[in-house]
């Protein structure tokens, strides 16, 4: 192993930061190898339709299905889903599946909210959707995100190409980026 020089230079910041980033593939990677993956939710569904925004989401009642256990089996696992059609509290698949069986009995109601992570799932996609770009899921997301986490959900716009994602109070600071305007001769 390479010495860190703590005097100057990055002190081996560079070589910690590889070996981290390496450490933390390792691990998600684990036994099987198969290695870490990429969710890409969807832009659009065309069941948004379902979603029904008639009565305005409040805060307490998004904190109220928070703390709810499942309205079929009575779970209280933490792993709920709201119906964004019936607003009907469910277990995941991982529990005893309520959600899905939701899904299955009332195919007009394919879209949940996770109470877990706030996360969009469409069943009939079977896909998550991407909040920040469907307009018809803010109200509930905004309810559940100020329920859960006590601050008002900040949308950002999307960017496009290849790596998607937010744009989060990016700053670029270009002060002392072009170094060669010092050696520029003066303009006469």
């Amino acid at each position: 192993m390479e010495a860190k020089n703590n005097n100057g230079g990055n002190g081996g910041q560079d070589n910690d930061a590889s070996e981290l980033m390496a450490a933390i593939i390792a691990a998600q990677m684990g036994d099987s190898g198969s290695g870490p993956f990429s969710v890409y939710p969807e832009t659009f569904s065309p069941n948004i339709s379902c979603v029904d925004n008639s009565t305005p989401w409040t805060t307490s009642e998004a904190a109220s299905a928070l703390s709810s256990s499942c309205s079929n089996c009575g779970s209280a696992s933490g792993e709920n889903w709201v119906c964004l059609k019936t607003r009907k509290i469910l277990c995941s698949r991982y529990v005893n599946g309520c959600a899905v069986a939701h899904f299955q009995q009332n195919p007009d109601s394919p879209i949940h909210l996770s109470v877990s992570d706030l996360s969009i799932w469409d069943h009939n996609m079977d896909a998550y959707l991407d909040v920040f770009a469907i307009e018809e899921l803010k109200p509930a997301f905004e309810a559940f995100h100020m329920a859960k986490h006590g601050i008002e959900a900040v949308f950002h716009d999307r960017v496009g190409g290849e790596m998607g994602g937010l744009v989060e109070g990016m700053v670029i600071d270009m002060k002392g980026q072009d170094d060669d305007d010092d050696k520029k001769p003066a303009a006469k």
